[in-house]
């Protein structure tokens, strides 16, 4: 080579690295960001049913390669609670078209237990795995939808007290004697806000709310009672007809937020049956294992609230986020979500003046960010990817988020980053064989266990296990 050759090839190889390193400094995708392929079959979170040691899977999608000789291995995990223990259960080839397809054996229970997670990944011979819906580790996972573990128990994060102690708990909060007593005291119906659906969310139940406060004034008073309709553990068509025709409640249940929150008991728990008279106990579930009140309620209103029965008094408890996703609407006009979005709009912004946690306001501000629910809002910080956002929005965002807005720290769920840093232990709790596992509702555990969501979780958190009961 001449010199002024040499130095032409010196001057063009170091223009091309400048002009790599801002390609890399500005995102730009040089060869190594290119995907090499992606599984498109089957589906990430799909849920299996039957049995799995009887499923033949269909495995294809893309590999773009021009050299037609190259094996793509199809992995699985010998042992679903070893995330390094892939081993190769099929092979195939691209074909012209750069597609590749091949149907897989049944799996045996060791590497796919009934009711329990499954996953594959496509590697190409350099060992780079197959792009799964543009997550890079190419891990697919497939879910045999199952019944909550036989040992779980609902609502007993926050244990039950007794009869005797919530008789000294309504006498401490001086709790009205009867529900007429209670909407006396607090003005109903006066400017009540009134919405009416079924609670598909955690109890399963026809809810008619009513709300009463000032809505404009951060840390004003608010009271709320709902009558409850249905039978927990029944059918969400005869909820809402029994809610529609205005039938007799099960159980009226009562709110009150007397500020500052700072205040022992400024927020009030409060139970009326089916005659509107004061209870002792309400079953909130088919089980019953917390029936006491105050203590069932803080299950889920207040991450960190607890029970002080020295003096009868509930600390840190807040009131919830309405959240219309978790919601089913009865089939007539009035009663439609589109004729009640204004109503549960201005629920929303009830609750958001009633201090509460940040976590809630953000959820209240980005489900309603114009005036109009946005049925696909996701969080800033679950935004990085698609594979957060689908996570947050078919997982944590469906069955834990309106419970856990009300924590004042990393599992209040807004951060993706600071959730899977408690990967383990989030995991630990849902698939747990023992008594408290989570969710912590007997509604919404069933759902969950039914759904993509272990799959998704699984995999996103990369823990080990197939979760199975």
């Amino acid at each position: 080579m001449g010199r002024r050759n040499t130095q032409r090839f010196l001057v063009e190889g170091v223009a091309l690295g400048l002009w790599l390193f801002a390609a890399c400094a500005n995102g730009i995708p040089g060869p190594d960001d290119t995907p090499i392929g992606q599984v498109t079959s089957p589906a990430h979170g799909e849920v299996v049913v039957g049995d799995p040691s009887e499923v033949r899977l269909h495995v294809a999608g893309t590999y773009e390669n021009d050299d037609l000789t190259r094996d793509l291995r199809v992995q699985v995990l010998s042992d679903p609670n070893d995330i390094t223990s892939w081993v190769t259960v099929a092979t195939t080839r691209a074909n012209i078209d750069h597609e590749f397809a091949v149907d897989l054996q049944p799996m045996d229970a060791s590497r796919w237990p009934a009711g329990g997670v499954f996953r594959l990944r496509v590697i190409d011979p350099d060992g780079d795995a197959l792009d799964v819906e543009g997550d890079r580790t190419g891990v697919l996972g497939l879910v045999n939808p199952t019944n909550v573990p036989g040992e779980r128990k609902f609502l007993i994060e926050k244990l039950p007290g007794t009869p005797d102690e919530t008789l000294a708990y309504y006498a401490a909060i001086g709790a009205p004697a009867t529900l007429a007593e209670f909407k006396s005291k607090f003005g109903f119906p006066g400017n009540e806000v009134v919405a009416v659906y079924y609670n598909a969310g955690d109890l399963g139940i026809g809810r008619e709310m009513h709300c009463n406060g000032n809505a404009g004034l951060v840390g004003g008073e608010l009271a709320c009672y709902v009558r409850n309709f249905g039978t927990f553990g029944g059918t969400r068509e005869q909820a809402l007809i029994d809610l529609v025709a205005a039938r007799a409640p099960l159980a009226t249940v009562a709110m009150v937020y007397s500020p500052p929150l700072e205040n022992a008991n400024s927020v009030q728990f409060m139970v009326y049956g089916a005659d509107d008279t004061l209870v002792k106990e309400a079953q909130l579930d088919t089980q019953g294992s917390n029936k006491s009140i105050p203590q069932n309620c803080l299950n889920c209103h207040g991450g960190r609230s607890y029970y002080d029965p020295g003096s009868h008094a509930v600390v840190g408890a807040r009131f919830l986020p309405f959240d219309p996703a978790s919601f089913a609407y009865a089939r007539r006009d009035d009663l439609s979500f589109a004729a009640q979005e204004a109503k549960i709009r201005q629920l929303d912004k009830m609750i958001a003046a009633a201090s509460p946690p940040g976590a809630v306001r953000e959820l209240v501000n980005g489900m309603f960010p114009s005036g109009q629910f946005d049925p696909d809002f996701v969080p800033k910080a679950w935004q990085a990817s698609g594979r957060d956002a689908r996570v947050y929005r078919e997982g944590f965002g469906r069955y834990c988020r309106s419970c856990h807005a009300t924590f004042t720290d990393d599992l209040n769920l807004v951060d993706a980053d600071a959730v899977r840093e408690h990967g383990q232990l989030i995991v630990s709790r849902i698939c747990t064989q023992g008594e408290n596992g989570m969710p912590a509702a007997e509604q919404a555990s069933r759902a969950f266990f039914n759904s993509p969501a272990r799959a998704l979780l699984l995999t996103w958190l990369g823990q080990p296990g197939a979760c199975a009961p």
